[in-house]
């Protein structure tokens, strides 16, 4: 070698430095692995808890009924102004819960209930041939409904037990108005009313209108798990009509996109009536009304839900609109998606839930 060349070595300590580059980027590699692994059973765990509450029973909470004792010294007219003072500036004034008292109690009574993202305006019509029919009247405004601003967040808010609670407290006030009160309920009111029957001893009727047991746009084993977590996962919005989004504008008092979490409440009450019934004295009645061309809602659970209530039901009635007459899910609002067919509709509600005066 000649001495002007130097070896073909790095300089002094770059061997060194080199050496501890690798074992740097080693380590770091190993952390990386490490801490991929560590997340990687974290979202495992995760997914298997999520599971569990989903799948189990763990979260579906008490949903029994808790009425008003019927020797009570609350008066009707005191739970009457409970109900209306519910209904704040906020609310649209054609949503706002209607009571029609004739002032004294009568033989019969009945609690009107809601759609899904509706409000009482889609019962006035109703609720007048009942009044003159000789019922007192109670159309109570559902949680988180209603509201002038048409895209708020209130809905967000809603859980089981909310509508739980204020289909009680209509049935309480029902309760003081006549001796015998019947229920009626469309799609998710319709669930309500299901689950007031499954409950209520003070409930002698219950007419179940396309109730909102099982959603089209959900499966059938997806129900449960949205009903169990809803309420316990961020809350996001879908639009009715994706093409219009908030332009949806029939029937104007209408919310144009709903809750998954109000959803969510909706679906747990008619689970819950499917599988717990508590009454203990004979329902007189019971029509469960649905619609063959039914493009909201799946009518297959309530084959469990009459099931269910067989064995505490003197008399049970069943009514199917035929397909071929292309109706859609509303079968209630005159302004709605069956305008047209409103008043046919109305003319067989009339014989079936016993209203001769019913017309549009």
């Amino acid at each position: 070698m000649n001495d002007n060349e130097m070896p073909d070595v790095p300089p002094d300590g770059a061997t060194a430095d080199s050496s501890n580059e690798e074992d740097g980027g080693a380590a770091t590699n190993h952390r990386g692995r490490r801490i991929a692994a560590i997340s990687g059973i974290v979202v495992l765990l995760l997914i298997g808890m999520i599971g569990v509450f989903a799948f189990t029973p763990l979260l579906d909470g008490d949903l029994s009924s808790h009425p008003e004792a019927a020797s009570s010294t609350v008066t009707a007219e005191a739970l009457k102004s409970q109900l209306i003072a519910k209904d704040g500036a906020e609310i649209n004034r054609a949503c706002r819960s209607i009571v029609i008292d004739s002032g004294r109690k009568q033989a019969r009574s009945v609690v009107l209930l809601h759609g899904f993202t509706s409000c009482p305006a889609q019962w006035v019509t109703i609720a007048e041939a009942y009044a003159a029919a000789g019922y007192n009247v109670v159309v109570p405004r559902l949680p988180g409904h209603g509201y002038s601003d048409r895209l708020t967040g209130a809905p967000s808010d809603v859980t089981p037990q909310q509508m739980a609670d204020a289909t009680d407290q209509a049935i309480d006030l029902a309760s003081k108005l006549g001796d015998r009160v019947t229920v009626v309920g469309l799609s998710a009111g319709g669930s309500l009313a299901a689950w007031a029957a499954a409950h209520r001893n003070d409930v002698a009727e219950t007419d179940v209108i396309a109730p909102l047991m099982l959603p089209k746009a959900i499966p059938s084993f997806a129900v449960a798990p949205v009903a169990r977590i809803a309420g316990h996962i961020p809350d996001f919005y879908l639009w009715w009509d994706g093409s219009k989004k908030e332009a949806l504008a029939t029937p104007a008092y209408a919310y144009p996109r709903y809750s998954l979490r109000a959803l969510g409440a909706f679906l747990a009450l008619g689970r819950n009536a499917q599988h717990d019934v508590t009454r203990t004295t004979p329902l007189e009645r019971l029509l469960v009304v649905t619609n063959a061309n039914d493009g909201a809602v799946n009518n297959t659970p309530l084959i469990g839900y009459e099931d269910a209530m067989r064995p505490v039901t003197k008399q049970m009635d069943l009514y199917e609109f035929p397909a071929g007459e292309q109706l859609k899910h509303d079968l209630i609002t005159i302004d709605g998606e069956n305008s047209e067919d409103i008043q046919a509709i109305y003319a067989k509600l009339a014989s079936l839930l016993s209203v001769p005066n019913l017309s549009s």
